[in-house]
């Protein structure tokens, strides 16, 4: 959440930039006739190009993993690839309902509105639905206890996280989008009341479908290689990718500018005064109190190449309005680039990290402790002590009470002197929230998913109790 500005401003206003440049540049390009032969309607153009602007960048964050680079750049690269598809499904999905109709300025105009009254109601709905879905799962498991039948609560719990997409797809909401909240709510708040066990299980579980759900889509586009060249236009596909490289940098550039200055305005004087860093232009100018939310030149460089197409993009592809009859010219030309994407961008991912000299082996606590992460998010800290934990969670009063008690015993005696104080195990088969918290949060746990990840996180108790207290 200390990047979600940055992240929502790429992925929401920079997939809504990059989707007109791309209709805009192939229309022109079409116009001269330079497309070969290939005239489809601005329409069509528009739902391409919503659709070949979702990223995914998982070759990309692999690496990004395997060399522990700079946090923030983890943080933007993977939050905007999530929020991301979100919206370029709702923008897909939008231009879609215009394809078939007359390309005039009064139907793009409506297309306009409708995109922006769809994308309010629909990505605000799904995430109030998304965050109740979580907070009621959190409360049941919070009043029914289950944790002596370990098969029926991962069975429930793995069914309850996966309801909100069958509840936002009957509102014609975005499931996605639902999931995604439903996801964040549900780790925050309701596994803290599952037993140890199901909470790796449910873990694996989910890592698992994930991986099969993707793997699956990849080797579909993998086997419809064959089928490939019967309707490929490669001028067309040329100036899609060129339009897609130069949708991306419009995107990134121009938003990573205004991000900074909106950091150097919102600032107050008196830290301005305090510390301020002045380089010569008003884009590096950024309070040294703020500086780790600064996007600079090699990070900005970095986010323009991470914008890899992936299994989103071709999966809306496969759905593409077949009226004019161009559905196969348009998803041959998805493939092409998520070819082209993924292996040039995929492979040269770890040399472009040595170039833009991108900081690698990072420390992630030291990290966070260098920026004081922590204390400037405490105010979500204090909302959700108040207000949420002692409603959705199990013994949270008691194990807050504790934690305080323990954090004072460390302030004023040796460390290892409070390990038998420790809240760790109030209740049976389970542990306090703030235990669970310090368990898997690295950012470099994206995508592992093994068992032994997650096993080698539960640690001896001294050993959590000295790195948590030094």
């Amino acid at each position: 959440f200390r990047h979600i500005g940055a992240i929502s401003l790429f992925s929401c206003v920079g997939t809504a930039i990059s989707t007109f440049v791309v209709a805009i540049m192939l229309q022109v390009v079409k116009n001269m006739g330079w497309t070969g032969g290939f005239e489809p309607h601005f329409t069509e153009l528009l739902t391409f190009g919503s659709l070949i602007s979702a990223t995914d960048p998982v070759s990309t964050l692999a690496v990004f993993q395997a060399k522990q680079v700079d946090p923030q750049l983890f943080y933007l690269v993977f939050g905007e690839s999530v929020l991301n598809d979100a919206v370029g499904l709702v923008l897909f999905k939008t231009f879609s309902k215009f394809v078939g109709k007359r390309d005039n300025f009064e139907k793009i105009m409506g297309a306009l509105i409708e995109f922006f009254v769809d994308f309010s109601v629909g990505f605000i709905g799904s995430m109030i639905v998304g965050f109740g879905v979580g907070l009621c799962s959190a409360y049941f498991l919070k009043k029914v206890d289950m944790r002596h039948t370990p098969v029926l609560e991962l069975s429930l719990f793995f069914l309850t996280m996966y309801m909100p997409f069958f509840i936002a797809e009957l509102f014609e909401l975005s499931g996605i989008v639902t999931i995604l909240f439903t996801g964040i709510s549900a780790r925050r708040y309701a596994s803290g009341n599952l037993s140890d066990g199901t909470e790796e299980n449910v873990d694996i579980l989910f890592r698992l479908a994930a991986h099969i759900a993707e793997t699956s889509i990849f080797l579909e586009l993998g086997l419809s290689v064959f089928g490939l060249t019967a309707s490929l236009r490669w001028k067309f596909v040329g100036w899609s990718i060129l339009a897609c490289l130069i949708g991306r940098a419009l995107n990134i550039y121009p938003l990573r500018t205004i991000h900074n200055i909106f950091l150097l305005r919102n600032t107050p004087k008196e830290e301005l005064d305090a510390g301020l860093e002045i380089v010569s232009s008003i884009i590096s100018s950024t309070p040294c109190t703020r500086k780790d939310l600064k996007v600079r030149n090699n990070t900005a460089h970095m986010l323009w190449f991470s914008g890899l197409r992936g299994a989103v993009a071709y999966a809306c592809a496969k759905t593409f309005p077949n009226i004019y009859g161009n559905r196969a010219t348009f998803v041959s030309t998805t493939m092409a680039i998520v070819f082209f994407t993924v292996f040039l961008f995929g492979c040269t991912t770890e040399c472009a990290l040595q170039i833009l000299n991108i900081e690698m082996n990072c420390d992630e606590e030291q990290y966070m402790k260098e920026n004081n992460t922590i204390n400037k998010m405490n105010y979500i800290n204090k909302f959700e002590n108040k207000y949420i934990y002692p409603n959705v969670v199990r013994n949270f009063a008691t194990n807050h009470e504790q934690d305080v008690e323990m954090d004072n015993k460390s302030a004023v005696t040796d460390p290892m002197d409070c390990v038998k104080s420790a809240p760790y195990q109030n209740f049976e088969g389970g542990k306090s929230v703030n235990t669970r918290k310090i368990q898997n949060r690295s950012l470099y746990d994206f995508g592992l998913g093994s068992s032994s990840s997650v096993m080698s996180s539960q640690v001896d108790t001294r050993d959590h109790v000295r790195r948590m207290l030094v």
